[in-house]
């Protein structure tokens, strides 16, 4: 009931780093589209620890376009 936003990744909404050298950074991005009728913002994006560190669009993404979650992993310690 009312306009609404939605969101939906090009692949799955999960990644696998798999198996990494102990101080190796990865990366991997998460490429979405905005299906819904309205300005889509994300407020917040956080991984599972402090060791994965997202980054998103900080601007409203338009109905119809897409954006990207940028996410880097670093396996210091």
């Amino acid at each position: 009931t009312g306009p609404t936003t939605m969101i939906e990744y090009e692949k799955e909404g999960r990644f696998d780093f798999g198996i990494v050298d102990e101080g190796e950074i990865v990366k991997h991005v998460f490429k979405f589209k905005n299906t819904g009728d309205e300005p889509l913002v994300i407020s917040n994006a956080k991984g599972s620890c402090g060791c994965t560190v997202p980054t998103w669009p900080k601007e409203p993404v338009p109905p119809g376009s897409t954006g990207e979650i940028n996410v880097e992993f670093n396996s210091k310690g």
